[in-house]
C-alpha cells in the first residue's frame, strides 16, 4: 500500500511510508514551495508591527527582510533535508521581492538550509503574480527557459494562493500542502 494514514487530535493525516522506494532520481521531481511562514518565521516582524500600531507595507517588510532575521517554521529545515536527500528540486515561489534576493539567501544561510541548486521565483512587480511564476514553471518560459522541465510533485503554502486552482493534475488530498499561519492569510 502506497499511502499510510495516522488520526492524531481527530485529524487524518496520510503520508507515505518508505517514500525512498517511490521516487526515480531519473524524473525530474519538483516541489513548489512560498518562503513566508511556510519555511521562514517572520513573527517578529509582526510582533514589532503590533508594537508600533501599523499595519503591514512594501517598506517596513523590505525592511525586515534586510535584517536577514527570520526563524525556520518548526520542521522546516528537517523537510528541507529530506526532499535534498531524495534529490526533488525545490522552487520557492515567494511575493518577496527580487530586490530581497540577496538577503534571503543570506538568512537562509545563516540558518543552514540554503542550497545552490534551490531555484527562487520571487517577485518582480505587482503585476508579477504567483500563478504567472507557477505557469513559468509548467511551460518552461521566462525565467524557467534554462531549466528541464520538471514533474511537480506537492505545492507547500501558507496561503490559499500558494496553489493553483482548477488544475486537474493536483488535488488538496495529495499534492497540497496548506499551512494556515495565525496571522495573516488568505486560507
Amino acid at each position: 500500500m502506497l499511502f499510510r494514514s495516522v488520526k492524531k487530535s481527530h485529524i487524518d493525516y496520510l503520508y507515505v511510508k518508505d517514500i525512498e522506494r517511490y521516487i526515480s532520481k531519473t524524473s525530474n521531481y519538483a516541489i513548489i514551495v512560498d518562503l513566508d511562514e511556510t519555511i521562514l518565521d517572520n513573527s517578529e516582524y509582526q510582533v514589532m508591527l503590533n508594537k508600533e500600531g501599523k499595519k503591514f507595507n512594501q517598506k517596513s517588510w523590505s525592511n525586515w527582510v534586510k535584517k536577514e532575521e527570520a526563524k525556520l517554521v518548526p520542521g522546516a529545515k528537517k523537510f528541507i533535508k529530506k526532499m535534498r536527500e531524495l534529490e526533488i528540486q525545490i522552487i520557492f515561489i515567494s511575493n518577496r521581492m527580487e530586490s530581497n534576493l540577496l538577503p534571503t539567501i543570506n538568512n537562509l544561510k545563516n540558518l543552514n538550509i540554503f542550497s545552490k541548486k534551490d531555484i527562487y521565483l520571487l517577485r518582480l512587480d505587482k503585476a508579477d503574480r504567483k500563478t504567472i511564476r507557477r505557469k513559468e514553471v509548467f511551460t518552461r518560459s521566462g525565467r524557467m527557459k534554462d531549466y528541464p522541465q520538471f514533474n511537480v510533485i506537492a505545492f507547500l503554502g501558507d496561503a490559499y494562493g500558494d496553489f493553483p486552482k482548477n488544475n486537474s493534475n493536483y488535488s488538496w488530498d495529495t499534492h497540497y500542502h496548506i499551512f494556515p499561519n495565525p496571522m495573516y492569510g488568505k486560507w
